[in-house]
């Protein structure tokens, strides 16, 4: 695997990234001031604090779960298999609302700490701009995450030392909304993906393409929202031979009961829901790890939400992920196919 070196090429890869964010953030700073003027404006936004658990924190497979369990060299970076995490999120909305038009810009901050794998942290920012008239809305989105550690892997080297298997990621987003009949929204997207690894796995860094359409239904017992997306990623693979580029196909679909009241005197509502996602991901290379390689991904998720008050909501979840494999390389299916539950609690304040 390559080691990659502080390059002119790298500084100036950093310093677009920071030429593209002033934009941005200049854009947004010039709506706050505007809304000071004549336009009417307030600022909103929500501020959560959650926590989960996962069963298996790293997605290994069972193989490599009896080998932690073992006391393998290779397993060795996990504290433990199982973990909690604990996040937290801040979100600022400056809605400016002129005659028929609502232009709303905003910041989204997230921090995530694991408690035991404490590599596992997470520090992302989000900026986002909407605008909503009538019966349509568009918005445009930038999020940069600076820090996602999957795990760790063995150098080839020779030297079999294992080092992080970490990622940058930049995702540029643009959604478009409209209501053609009163109960019923379309709904389009498209985004695109920058993955910058480590010194140490240069290799897998790659572009990600995704777009899709949903439609959402109100029926008089319940909603649906579901859709379809496309996704292709180009491993750029200068230096190793076994190409990752894959093409996939994304179905989702969510129910959801409309809120109802906990008590007869109460304020307070709670609202139950259910979602499946299914992934096919078809890997394009040929060689003996990607070649005829096939992955399919099932995520369930039933949640509750509860509407302590106008400001205050609480939910829980539970979801279930598996991921089953199709390769002819037993190694693949040995080390690939996974299983993992994860329960998750969220308090949310919206202000």
């Amino acid at each position: 695997m390559a080691i990659k070196l502080i390059t002119p090429l790298t500084k100036l890869r950093v310093a677009w990234r920071v030429r593209l964010f002033r934009p941005i953030l200049l854009i947004m700073f010039l709506l706050l001031c505007l809304g000071n003027g004549a336009l009417y404006a307030q600022l909103m936004g929500s501020l959560s604090v959650s926590t989960k658990y996962s069963d298996n924190a790293f997605q290994l497979s069972d193989y490599d779960l009896n080998r932690w369990d073992a006391d393998h060299h290779l397993l060795s970076f996990a504290e433990t298999t199982d973990d909690v995490s604990i996040a937290s999120s801040l979100e600022l909305v400056y809605p400016i609302n002129y005659r028929w038009w609502k232009i709303s810009p905003s910041l989204k901050f997230d921090l995530n700490r694991n408690i035991s794998n404490t590599e596992k942290y997470r520090n992302d920012i989000a900026a986002k701009l909407r605008v909503d008239r009538y019966y349509w809305y568009a918005s445009a989105q930038y999020a940069y995450q600076p820090h996602i550690y999957f795990r760790d892997f063995s150098d080839n080297d020779g030297t079999d030392d294992l080092q992080n298997y970490t990622y940058s990621r930049d995702i540029y987003r643009a959604d478009l909304g409209i209501k053609p009949l009163k109960n019923t929204s379309l709904k389009a997207n498209i985004r695109k993906e920058v993955f910058s690894y480590n010194e140490y796995f240069t290799e897998a860094d790659g572009d990600a393409i995704q777009g899709g359409v949903g439609i959402y239904h109100r029926f008089p017992m319940f909603s649906v929202d579901a859709g379809y997306d496309y996704r292709t990623f180009n491993n750029e693979n200068l230096v190793d031979s076994d190409d990752a580029s894959y093409d996939a196909n994304i179905y989702h679909a969510k129910l959801t009961l409309p809120k109802m009241p906990i008590s007869d005197n109460g304020k307070a509502m709670w609202q139950p829901s259910l979602s499946l996602n299914y992934q096919q991901r078809y890997y394009q290379g040929d060689g003996s790890w990607y070649g005829g390689r096939a992955d399919y991904l099932y995520t369930m998720n039933a949640g509750f939400l509860w509407s302590l008050s106008s400001k205050i909501d609480l939910s829980l979840d539970y979801s279930h992920i598996f991921r089953s494999v199709e390769s002819d390389n037993d190694d693949v299916l040995l080390l690939k196919e996974y299983g993992e539950n994860r329960f998750g609690a969220e308090l949310k304040y919206s202000f």
